[in-house]
């Protein structure tokens, strides 16, 4: 498993799911849609670096990078709306 292209992977799932709610995908199942691009991603690497060895590992890395990704892209949400607000407060 190259770290690399791992740690580049929640950006990358993030990115996709802005994308995806943009074109209009329901909120409600962006962090489903990050889950699946976590784990369609790292299938992606395994096979590109050789192989699936463990499929078990692959799925479960992929889950971990979409619930990651998921839970970045919320918490910088909830960050932005509140400062947003403290700024439209204190104006």
């Amino acid at each position: 498993m190259d770290v690399v292209t791992t740690i580049a992977t929640v950006p990358a799932v993030m990115a996709l799911s802005t994308i995806a709610k943009d074109i209009g995908f329901p909120t409600r199942f962006i962090p489903l849609l990050a889950i699946l691009f976590g784990v369609a991603l790292q299938t992606l690497q395994e096979l590109a670096l050789g192989g699936v060895g463990n499929w078990y590992q692959v799925v479960s890395m992929g889950l971990i990078l979409g619930l990651s990704a998921s839970g970045v892209y919320d918490g910088a949400k909830t960050v932005g709306t509140k400062y947003k607000h403290s700024k439209n407060v204190s104006s």
